[in-house]
């Protein structure tokens, strides 16, 4: 490793399944891991929506995709220029910028498995001035991940206590967990939705983006049919390692009786989906946590947390707690892991083994 690369700033970007706008942060590594500075930016209005309906209706002509590629690249750049100017950032001082891209298809099993991430790296390297490195999904693919998770092996270098088992949580528009055992090994997975199933039903039936809080769900009561029936898919009888997406978990995956009701009690239904699927993850472990550490935009709805702490028996802990910002842990993650591809780094993809446990229906 290169002396000078403690010197350099790295900068990384994220837009994750739930399609809300564009993380941007600066971190610096030297023995640990330092995040500077910090922001989100929201997606033109039109592009979001354009996207959402490129990903719930998974029909898209070249012509379209090509579009939303270069228009998401120039929704990219502009933000990061922003976040380079209100930062005071000079450009000399960055080593590179990770790219995650945004997510259009993810299909990591098949003959020939493949993501889909939209977002030209040459526009952003133009706009921007500086080195993209991108691509790190189909790269994890090539080398026998499923391209998602992605951040374990960064959660290791964050997280990572001697002789203390931890579970990092990740709970965005889908949920992901790396589990820590405290020596050297890590592995990750996919548990299936996080925010994806209830911010798309009240994006379409409520006119709002999310839940806030789980205000409606709080207040509504689960409806068991519909709950079984969504947990009957074959995704939650895979075992771990596994990924998923919005290809799976969109709008036409909510059962038509539950459309139905009232909708205090489709979020509660949705948020109870959620829990469960985190829940059978955690509870499937060959070896228990001490600790569960949980970030992303989940993080805020205290009713979902709660709601988990009650399937897994214990208390979840903020990673604002450990001085890590939850909502800057996936775009940290690209950075950093720009800083291992230019330093030829290899990326590790650790896999696990160990059975996932026998999935029973709600009661």
């Amino acid at each position: 490793m290169r002396s000078s690369s403690d010197k350099k700033i790295f900068i990384g970007t994220m837009s994750g399944t739930s399609h809300d706008g564009i993380d941007i942060c600066s971190l610096k590594v030297t023995n640990q891991i330092s995040l500077l500075k910090f922001s989100s930016f929201k997606y033109p209005r039109q592009l979001r929506e354009d996207i959402s309906r490129a990903i719930q209706c998974q029909e898209l002509s070249l012509n379209m995709y090509f579009d939303l590629d270069k228009r998401i690249g120039y929704a990219f750049s502009k933000s990061i220029e922003k976040f380079l100017t209100q930062n005071k950032i000079n450009k000399k001082s960055i080593g590179a910028i990770g790219l995650s891209g945004q997510t259009l298809f993810h299909q990591p099993k098949g003959r020939y498995p493949f993501s889909i991430q939209a977002g030209d790296p040459q526009i952003i390297a133009r706009e921007c001035g500086v080195d993209v490195i991108g691509d790190f999904r189909n790269d994890h693919i090539k080398l026998g991940g499923e391209g998602a998770p992605l951040v374990p092996e960064f959660h290791q270098k964050l997280f990572a206590k001697k002789n203390v088992p931890l579970v990092i949580l990740n709970i965005g528009g889908i949920s992901n967990f790396t589990f820590l055992d405290g020596k050297n090994d890590f592995y990750g997975s996919d548990c299936g939705p996080g925010n994806a199933l209830m911010d798309i039903y009240c994006q379409n039936f409520l006119n709002r983006p999310f839940d806030r809080n789980g205000k409606h769900a709080k207040n509504g009561v689960i409806h068991f049919p519909s709950l079984n029936q969504m947990l009957s898919h074959p995704f939650f009888r895979r075992r771990h390692p596994k990924s998923t997406g919005k290809e799976i978990f969109n709008i036409r995956f909510i059962p038509k009786q539950l459309l139905k009701r009232s909708p205090q009690d489709a979020l509660a239904t949705l948020t109870e989906l959620t829990a469960v699927c985190i829940a059978n993850a955690l509870l499937s472990l060959k070896q228990s946590p001490q600790q569960v550490i949980v970030c992303g935009g989940g993080v805020r709805n205290n009713f979902l947390v709660h709601s988990i702490e009650k399937h897994i028996n214990m208390n979840l802990t903020s990673s604002d707690q450990y001085d890590v910002n939850p909502q800057a842990i996936e775009a940290m993650a690209f950075g950093w892991m720009a800083r291992q591809r230019m330093y030829k780094n290899p990326m590790i993809v650790k896999k696990n083994t160990g059975l996932l446990g026998t999935l029973t229906k709600a009661r």
